[in-house]
């Protein structure tokens, strides 16, 4: 049934994608072409459709993945002491006055980034882990550093100032390599994966359960709990475009560039609803 629906939700996902614009800010963003759509199911289900060999830039859809990886291999009390774990409706890119609510802000990831010695630990962990194939994007990279007006800057020094973290041009440049790792809607799929009940190894069950409940209170900026009253599903989106939720058996992942006014995926929330709509 889902397989024979989909592809009429995507004709009808692009239509929606209409009302969104592309985010102006990073040069390379701002040209993207705004009706591409891209989808990806792993789990019970393996279905994909759209534009599925198109790569873009994991941007905030990395951030429960970073959270996953640091719990994993630091641990809870380490990673924690960065960072709280707290519903917030602040924009993702405020300036903390204080500890950040949660690692899915940008000054929450900023400062748990600064835990890694570069990017290249999670990318490989991540492609091992899942059978992914993330590369860094080294001209969105580029791109990202050409913004003259750089909030993730201030972020990164008043992250300092309150003493979270030592480094801020390191935290900084790690976070925006992660950030730029790319790839397309089945590499998206594969690491979300990871999240699914099933796969969960119950060693690693509580880091796991941490990770989901920071995505259903705080992944889909200040629309998250809205999100969470109407869908119901942990989940992360990015301002590339991607967008990702986790159902107990199965990830999806989708892509499409033109974002609502918070910065989600217009066509991505409208696939994610039809999809959980149909759900058993």
């Amino acid at each position: 049934m889902l397989e024979n629906n989909l592809q009429q939700w995507l004709k009808l996902a692009q239509i929606e994608s209409a009302k969104g614009k592309l985010p102006s800010y990073i040069p390379l963003l701002a040209n993207a072409n705004p009706q591409t759509i891209a989808i990806a199911i792993l789990g019970n289900n393996q279905i994909a459709g759209g534009d599925i060999h198109l790569q873009f830039p994991l941007m905030s859809v990395v951030k429960p993945f970073l959270l996953l990886y640091l719990l994993e291999t630091l641990g809870s009390d380490l990673v924690f002491k960065l960072v709280d774990r707290q519903a917030s409706d602040l924009p993702f890119n405020v300036i903390p006055q204080g500890k950040p609510p949660n690692p899915m802000l940008n000054c929450g990831a900023i400062a748990i980034a600064s835990l890694l010695d570069s990017y290249i630990s999670l990318q490989i962990w991540l492609n091992q882990r899942s059978g992914a194939n993330l590369t860094l994007d080294l001209a969105m990279l580029e791109s990202v550093r050409s913004v003259n007006n750089r909030r993730n800057l201030a972020i990164a020094a008043q992250l300092q100032n309150l003493g979270l973290i030592a480094n801020p041009d390191q935290a900084l440049a790690t976070y925006e390599e992660i950030c730029c790792l790319r790839g397309n809607v089945e590499d998206l799929a594969k690491i979300g994966t990871l999240l699914i009940s099933s796969n969960i190894n119950q060693s690693l069950a509580k880091q796991h359960s941490l990770v989901l409940e920071i995505m259903a209170k705080c992944g889909i900026y200040e629309s998250s709990a809205k999100f969470a009253q109407d869908i119901g599903l942990p989940a992360k989106s990015s301002i590339s475009g991607a967008l990702l939720a986790i159902m107990p058996h199965q990830a999806i992942a989708c892509y499409s560039p033109a974002l609502d006014a918070i910065g989600n995926s217009v066509a991505g929330l409208f696939l994610i609803q039809k999809i959980k709509n149909q759900a058993p």
